[in-house]
């Protein structure tokens, strides 16, 4: 799964001009903004926390729904949940904080760093990691993926032997494993665990505490679980620990917990610009790279995205997920206004809810929900694939799935086919939802959830043999997996 700046393409889009504690309502815009989201949660569409500051003030801090569902836990704003791939802008931080101290320059190469790195990488620099323009290939994808169980020493010798994409520095592509390798940079030149540096240099002197990989078993009931498609999907942390810490594959580049009053914390912080040099936090904030799919809309800074409001205003952004757990964070520095936005049921994802509040924000109300624009999808190639299968036909696409693939330019954006497949199945449009995972699982044949969805499109029509033959593979990628055991019962 790509943790990607999945959404600020999406959001500006949507726009037009546009401390631990009891919950936070002030003033007519929170009402209007919590209203909109008791609603959400009666009809169960979003569960998780959210955080509106504006103007130097905290106007909004509140839970919404379960954070677990079966002991009846609500989701507060003390709950600790995963933020996916915002996990980078920490990762880009620590970077930068250590340039500060004067332990390197972003414009290091990897040789510098590690002794063993091969001639075709030794020349990538921090720059091009932080703005996924090194080259690194997504190598884990069919490999257990977030949770292949390696070593940082195993993670490293893989990525250096793998071919690279491209020529580091003539291109963006969403590199995961390339932040991965930034959180390694770190861990060589503070002699500390990436972790601990992100906690002792950025988060401590601010007077953070709730942002981390991995929490003493006395704060067990503050950890939201996951929910995939409403089935109890667990933890991130239970599959930590059965390895004995985050996967390598993950550090740096996505996985940490966080609190929504933590958060608030740290995005005054950034508002106020306490944790870094005015120097430092220009390079973060520099539009260094176009994203690859964005038209010149947005692009890459270090550890997040850039681009504007139609207000003109800039507008920082990054989100992530691992397709259970979705967050999603805006910053619009001289409006003096920051956004997070975390669910953990993917029945409704943080851009979408994200998308309403910014609304309510700028504009006061909502002029295009969210909830209804059901053909708007995070990348205009999953609105082009979309479309392309809706002419085509099911029958169309298992002829030549693989060259539409090709001709889009989707190359190894196995979210893309995730949306695509996701939205076919809302409309219960079932042979193309089944001819599209098809697809996927043999293009991408670790990713569980595409397993599950291709069972779930079998057995809605009928196929139980097929479905049983689904969820049995997701059972055998991920052993235990709920939604799976559940599926089989029913057949």
């Amino acid at each position: 799964m790509k943790h990607g700046f999945s959404t600020l393409v999406l959001l500006l889009s949507l726009l037009f001009n546009a401390t631990a504690g009891e919950p936070v309502l002030v003033g007519d815009t929170a009402v209007r903004i919590d209203q909109w989201l008791q609603q959400l949660e009666k009809e169960k569409h979003f569960s998780g926390g959210v955080l509106v500051m504006s103007k130097g003030a905290t106007i909004l801090r509140k839970g919404y729904g379960w954070a677990n569902q079966a002991q009846r836990i609500p989701f507060d704003e003390r709950t600790l949940a995963c933020m996916g791939s915002i996990t980078k802008t920490f990762t880009a931080m620590a970077v930068l904080k250590l340039e500060e101290q004067g332990k390197l320059k972003v414009t290091d190469t990897l040789g510098k760093f590690f002794s063993k790195v091969p001639s075709d990488k030794s020349g990538i620099t921090l720059h091009q990691l932080m703005t996924h323009s090194g080259g690194f290939a997504e190598i884990f994808e069919n490999d257990g993926g977030d949770y292949a169980k390696l070593t940082k020493e195993e993670f490293l010798q893989r990525a250096f032997r793998e071919p690279l994409m491209y020529q580091p520095g003539s291109r963006s592509l969403y590199s995961n494993v390339g932040m991965s390798v930034a959180a390694a940079v770190i861990e060589e030149v503070s002699h500390q665990s990436f972790e601990s540096f992100v906690r002792n240099e950025l988060l401590q002197p601010i007077g953070i505490g709730d942002i981390a990989y991995d929490y003493p078993d006395s704060e067990t009931r503050r950890i939201a679980h996951g929910y995939d498609q409403g089935t109890d999907w667990g933890t991130l942390m239970d599959r930590y620990r059965e390895f004995g810490g985050p996967y390598w594959n993950l550090y740096g580049n996505g996985g940490f917990y966080a609190s929504i009053s933590a958060m608030e914390t740290f995005l005054r912080a950034i508002l106020d610009e306490k944790i870094l040099t005015p120097a430092a936090i220009a390079k973060q904030q520099t539009k260094h790279i176009e994203e690859w799919d964005t038209e010149g809309r947005s692009f890459f800074g270090y550890g997040c995205a850039l681009g504007q409001s139609r207000r003109g205003t800039p507008v920082i952004q990054n989100g992530g997920s691992n397709g259970i757990y979705f967050a999603d964070m805006l910053i619009y520095p001289k409006d003096d206004v920051a956004l997070y936005v975390v669910t953990n049921d993917n029945r409704m994802i943080a851009n979408r809810v994200m998308a309403g509040i910014t609304q309510l924000v700028f504009l006061g109300k909502i002029e295009q929900d969210p909830l209804v624009v059901q053909a708007r999808f995070e990348s205009p190639l999953a609105e082009a694939m979309y479309d392309a299968i809706g002419k085509r036909g099911a029958a169309e696409f298992r002829k030549n799935g693989n060259g539409l693939i090709d001709s889009l330019g989707v190359g190894d954006n196995d979210m893309i086919l995730l949306e695509v497949g996701q939205q076919l199945s809302r409309e219960n449009r079932r042979e193309e939802t089944i001819a599209l995972y098809e697809l996927y699982t043999q293009r991408y044949p670790s990713i569980v959830v595409a397993w599950n969805d291709l069972g779930d499109a079998y057995r809605a029509v009928g196929r139980k043999t097929d479905a049983r033959r689904c969820y049995e593979q997701a059972l055998k990628l991920r052993p235990g997996n709920p939604r799976a055991t559940e599926a089989l019962k029913l057949l």
